[in-house]
């Protein structure tokens, strides 16, 4: 979930991540307030019941990059800070003593538009469509139809690029654009062979799933095209 947090020092809690006790299991959540990220991990001795604490992004990249499959990670929780034990490593951060956003309100409560698309092949077709789409700046559409996606993006001065990818799609045909760059970190986060897109109109946010893989959720704010 890192990936979505904010770099903005200036909003100092949204470059944390929150992880929160639910239900005897632990919930992580990161948001840049365009993207956001869940993960569910099933943690349930970490926190007690309903505590939660925020802990810098910065630190948990760094945790990542020392973890390595075959060694464990253990985590100590102070009333400030957070100690990390890689092996022989110990990694100490203070906690972000800020409140976190109420996330839930993001989450809309049903999706009438899902498009279940091969993740490999929507992420090799966004790597090809974003070469036109400079750097992010330019937005992605993509027109879903029953039976396929329509990956696009479009630039005054360079032209038009577009690839067409196989897909299942139920629900109303129409074109949502996004980031191209968040969209493929959402992509590539999720777990499992097929993408599950979720849509409730081209205005509202979008949620990214693994198919069968539930525990993670990947939100997108749409952008805005003429």
């Amino acid at each position: 979930v890192v990936r979505a947090a904010s770099t903005d020092e200036a909003r100092q809690q949204l470059t944390g991540v929150l992880i929160v006790s639910e239900d005897d299991a632990v919930r992580m959540v990161a948001t840049d307030s365009y993207r956001l990220a869940v993960r569910d991990l099933d943690e349930g001795a970490l926190l007690g019941a309903g505590q939660q604490v925020l802990v810098p992004a910065r630190a948990l990249n760094e945790v990542q990059r020392l973890v390595s499959g075959a060694e464990d990670l253990k985590v100590y929780l102070g009333d400030n800070d957070v100690v990390f034990e890689i092996g022989d490593v110990h990694l100490t951060t203070r906690l972000i003593a800020a409140d976190y956003p109420n996330y839930r309100n993001l989450l809309p409560s049903s999706y009438p538009n899902v498009a279940t698309i091969g993740r490999d092949a929507l992420l090799d077709a966004l790597r090809r469509v974003r070469l036109l789409a400079q750097g992010g700046a330019t937005p992605v559409r993509l027109q879903l139809e029953p039976d396929h996606v329509i990956l696009s993006a479009i630039t005054t001065d360079v032209g038009e690029a577009s690839e067409q990818i196989d897909a299942s799609f139920e629900g109303e045909p129409m074109t949502v654009a996004f980031n191209p760059d968040y969209l493929a970190a959402g992509v590539d986060a999720v777990d499992g062979d097929e993408v599950r897109l979720a849509v409730v109109d081209p205005m509202k946010p979008a949620v990214l799933r693994g198919v069968g893989h539930d525990e993670y959720l990947y939100l997108l704010m749409p952008v805005r095209v003429p």
